[in-house]
């Protein structure tokens, strides 16, 4: 078999490789040290891309026919993209926690990654972050998360009484809230009101390890006050 010839049986048989990969994950997007089979599919992949400008009309044809990705960040980008539009069509909001996973893509991860490229993302890129109210500061995020997280709990617990160590979800609650009451006459007036709105408790008594419950608790629930907190405003 001359040399032409093996070239084009090498080129056939990484495609049909490639066809199968995509069949079965539905995508083309191979890991550089991918094997299928004793097949090095992902060297094969990475070839192609850097062949890009001098591939075949054919051949590019029929890789851009599966979905072939020439450009990976790019499609990253877009992938991660794709995946905060659906978080903010289901959350109402794009504040995604810094280790969310949605599905097996690290979301929150993704977005940090935004975040630290702020001055030199395009132009175009942030006008399409921005449509959907992404939040480029990390720290207004972070609160607006966990304000999020005790709206949650205000609305399945019905009142804003955490203990200091509760955990909402991965959420460290409990300390976020102590740390609201602790920034009280130094906080954004906003803040304040929207906190008061959901009826936060802003002051709060450390109960005796043994004794009574103390005379000023609502007899109408008992049983919801945390074990270490009693409210008193």
């Amino acid at each position: 078999m001359r040399f032409r010839e093996l070239r084009e049986h090498a080129w056939e048989k990484g495609f049909a490789a490639l066809t199968k990969f995509k069949a079965r994950k539905n995508h083309c997007l191979v890991p550089r040290d991918y094997v299928e089979r004793d097949y090095k599919l992902g060297q094969w992949v990475s070839v192609q891309r850097y062949s890009r400008a001098t591939i075949s009309a054919e051949r590019r044809r029929r890789l851009d026919a599966i979905g072939f990705v020439w450009d990976w960040r790019e499609y990253a980008w877009e992938e991660g993209f794709a995946v905060l539009t659906k978080f903010k069509a289901r959350e109402g909001h794009c504040h995604v926690p810094s280790l969310r996973i949605e599905g097996r893509f690290k979301l929150g991860h993704w977005v940090a990654a935004q975040r630290r490229k702020k001055d030199t993302i395009s132009s175009e890129r942030r006008k399409r972050l921005e449509k959907i109210e992404f939040m480029w500061n990390a720290f207004k995020s972070r609160w607006e998360e966990a304000f999020s997280a005790l709206a949650t709990f205000k609305a399945r617990e019905g009142h804003c009484r955490l203990p200091l160590e509760h955990i909402e979800g991965t959420f460290r609650l409990g300390r976020w809230v102590s740390v609201q009451r602790s920034n009280k006459d130094t906080m954004l007036a906003e803040r304040k009101k929207r906190l008061d709105e959901i009826g936060f408790v802003w002051r709060v008594v450390q109960r005796k390890k043994y004794g009574s419950r103390l005379n000023h608790q609502s007899p109408t629930t008992p049983n919801k006050l945390p074990l270490q907190f009693s409210a008193i405003g």
